[in-house]
């Protein structure tokens, strides 16, 4: 029994590990994952509960996330063994042209209705169960439509982001009488409503009920096309026109999330996935592809020499990511030699252990052909940075798992 006993000398974290049996579920935000708990205890799935648990995300991070922002999904089916990536990210608008940021913003692209690109997570939460799911839309969105019309507590880093974005917020009427009662931001302990939101999940919810003779895919696809061909698209195009957006009805009507295989490599005996070079999502496999070579344990987590390695590792992906990333429709992405185990050992021999970057290094060279070889031109437009996002992933009792 001793031999059991964990020094806790060594512990690296007062939260004990999570053990569980039956099914696992995390987040951003408690109420989320209790949503994505709630799913499973009712018998749903792990999409059922990822999609409720990210629709609370969009919910309860309302600085952070959005319905109508971006939700890049891969789902694993344990029945078929099947891994498929949905891509969840809109595009620009039909109409919308580099040269009007130039000519009119110094080539920037500034906060509002001009950066607004197609809304993409609502489409790939949808999507998601409609084709992995078992349960309605209106029985995954119950959790957070609750949180829009009942509200939620206001927590420290919701009130310091609203706080720090008052001014940007009070710009637009209609988000600061949500984002900013009375003026300001609300206080910690404060609860927040989202009635509006909480409309808008309303009228998909109706859109379903019609369809729902028609079985559950299709009442699912019918709250879809509530949110992208009704009258909810009329509203999101009506008010980012006349914002100066570039929106149109047929953008929103002709959008849907890329379903495909994700790129993947092997980090020794785990097969990692990440989604595609439309996102960062392959620096994570080329980075695991790089720090294979070395015995990270005998180094020990944290370490100084540990550190300098995962970070120079780090460092080297991403610079290949703004070397060669982008969307393969637009761009030709050497995936395939980016990932190779070969060219990961040439970036390894990179890394010096006794210096480190003090910026971006030099891309490598996947092709072995002594000069980039993307077709992608560097961007001279730039945006501000912006606060980060949040993640949700379950696995259930079948072993099937959302990310």
């Amino acid at each position: 029994m001793s031999a059991m006993v964990t020094d806790p000398t060594r512990r690296s974290s007062h939260r004990p590990p999570i053990q569980a049996r039956h099914y696992a579920a995390a987040s951003g935000h408690y109420l989320a994952t209790a949503a994505a708990m709630r799913l499973l205890d009712a018998g749903g799935n792990a999409v059922d509960a990822g999609v409720a648990a990210g629709i609370c995300i969009n919910v309860l991070l309302p600085d952070l996330t959005s319905f109508g922002g971006v939700a890049p999904t891969i789902v694993y089916e344990a029945e078929t063994g099947q891994v498929r990536s949905i891509s969840g990210l809109g595009y620009w608008g039909e109409e919308a042209n580099a040269e009007v940021f130039h000519r009119e913003h110094g080539s920037q692209i500034p906060v509002g209705a001009r950066r607004s690109v197609v809304p993409g997570a609502a489409d790939s939460w949808l999507t998601s169960l409609a084709r992995y799911g078992s349960k309605s839309f209106a029985e995954v969105v119950a959790p957070a439509l609750e949180l829009c019309e009942e509200g939620f507590v206001v927590y420290p880093s919701l009130h310091r982001n609203l706080a720090r974005q008052a001014d940007g917020i009070s710009r637009w009427p209609s988000s600061a009488a949500i984002f900013l009662p009375g003026g300001q931001a609300p206080a910690v302990g404060d609860v927040l409503y989202q009635r509006d939101l909480g409309q808008t999940f309303r009228r998909m919810i109706e859109a379903e009920r019609q369809a729902s003779g028609r079985g559950r895919v299709a009442g699912v696809e019918a709250a879809r096309e509530a949110f992208y061909t009704g009258e909810i698209a009329q509203q999101i195009v009506a008010f980012i026109r006349a914002e100066g957006g570039f929106l149109t009805l047929a953008d929103l009507a002709e959008f849907h999330s890329d379903v495909e295989e994700p790129p993947h490599t092997s980090f020794r005996d785990i097969e990692v996935y990440a989604v595609g070079p439309w996102s960062q999502g392959p620096s994570l496999l080329q980075t695991l592809n790089i720090l294979e070579g070395y015995d990270l344990t005998d180094m020990g987590v944290n370490s100084a020499d540990y550190a300098h390695v995962v970070s120079s590792a780090l460092d080297l992906a991403f610079s290949d990511r703004e070397a060669y990333y982008g969307d393969p429709k637009f761009v030709d992405v050497p995936l395939a030699a980016l990932l190779s185990k070969a060219y990961a050992a040439r970036q390894r021999a990179r890394i010096r252990p006794d210096r480190a970057w003090s910026e971006m290094p030099e891309p490598g060279d996947p092709l072995g052909q002594g000069a980039r070889c993307s077709a992608a031109e560097p961007s001279d437009l730039h945006a501000p940075i912006q606060p980060d996002t949040s993640y949700v992933c379950v696995v259930d009792r079948e072993g099937n798992a959302f990310s």
